[in-house]
């Protein structure tokens, strides 16, 4: 089955942004999308999908989730909650500039491993022959048989399980991250790890701002607004923090009480913030500020993540090749002190 790249993504959403913000119907805009030469398999599937499911009579949002299976949960609730809100072309130029930055920070992470992809590549099998062949030494002068044998094997499990420790780190961060949309202790967990933390909360907070000022530019009910917005923001934490926060609205408490219910879920000065602006009548007004905020601090985030985790691992490189210089070096010194006994 054909698949979506991030980058395919970021291209769908920034079209579908043009045609919603430009007021023709997303229906002939995907007559009008699918009618571009050499379109990949998956993007027309999509567009059809897209297609039949408004002929059908489906919302935007629904049509657009059951186009082909290529859209996650979480851009189907920002798609419904712009569509409902009135600002679809807000939603879509949301989840174009996500899958952007997404792009650019899986780009410059894959070119930051490249160097120590190579150095691990070459490190273990050289490392590998040396230790066999210190190792496989005879003292009359002569080297065992089936030694580089020996070395490929031990080489070959060597790169096998570093390779499958990283497959399981990478389907554990998966997993964490596809459970941090919806599990509130989750998403508490992976916002205390560095770097990645900071990005998500930057993310979520974006989405959140975002998504609640367009329903309140609807004129959405607050507690409906809260509720909305806590759900397209991918974290489960805010999800969980607007659920309840939308029932203590719904009672008649005012915002700034729901949010300070958070549990962490909402930043101090956010929570600050929209105090004030709600006493004053200025939340749509304070909720695009902390949009535009957000927006900026999710995009440095980003930057930082890709900066630095090729460094980490890259380090983590450099702590596996200098084990296994080490092994080198002690199957040497003992070929020295056998060859020193012998001697004696």
């Amino acid at each position: 089955m054909p698949r979506l790249s991030v980058r395919a993504k970021a291209l769908i959403y920034s079209n579908l942004e043009k045609y919603a913000r430009s007021g023709m119907g997303l229906e002939k805009a995907c007559e009008s999308l699918l009618d571009q030469p050499r379109l990949p398999a998956a993007e027309r599937r999509l567009y059809c999908g897209l297609r039949e499911g408004l002929r059908q009579g489906r919302s935007i949002g629904d049509a657009l989730g059951s186009a082909g299976g290529f859209v996650s949960p979480l851009e189907h609730e920002v798609v419904v909650a712009a569509e409902s809100g009135g600002k679809l072309e807000k939603g879509f130029a949301h989840l174009a500039e996500y899958f952007r930055r997404l792009d650019r920070t899986r780009r410059r992470i894959a070119k930051g491993l490249a160097y120590p992809l190579v150095l691990v590549h070459l490190a273990i099998p050289i490392s590998a022959l040396a230790v066999n062949t210190f190792g496989n030494f005879k003292l009359d002068g002569e080297a065992s048989g089936g030694g580089w044998r020996e070395a490929l094997a031990s080489s070959g499990w060597t790169m096998l399980a570093a390779w499958g420790g990283l497959l399981l780190v990478l389907v554990a961060a998966w997993m964490l991250h596809r459970l941090g949309r919806r599990s509130a202790m989750v998403d508490a967990l992976l916002r205390r790890v560095p770097l990645l933390g900071r990005a998500r909360r930057a993310t979520a907070m974006e989405r959140f701002t975002q998504v609640f000022e367009i329903f309140l530019l609807a004129g959405r009910k607050m507690d409906d607004s809260l509720d909305g917005a806590a759900r397209a923001s991918g974290s489960g934490l805010i999800r969980e923090a607007g659920r309840r926060g939308a029932a203590v609205v719904a009672s008649g408490e005012p915002l700034a009480v729901a949010l300070r219910r958070g549990r962490g879920a909402f930043p101090g000065d956010f929570v600050r913030g929209m105090t004030v602006a709600e006493e004053s009548g200025q939340l749509d007004r304070e909720l695009a500020e902390w949009g535009r905020f957000y927006g900026e601090s999710a995009a440095e985030a980003m930057e930082r993540l890709a900066e630095w985790t090729p460094k980490l691992f890259y380090w983590g490189v450099l702590l596996l090749v200098a084990w296994l210089i080490l092994r080198a070096a002690f199957a040497y010194r003992d070929l020295l002190e056998g060859l020193l006994n012998l001697g004696v």
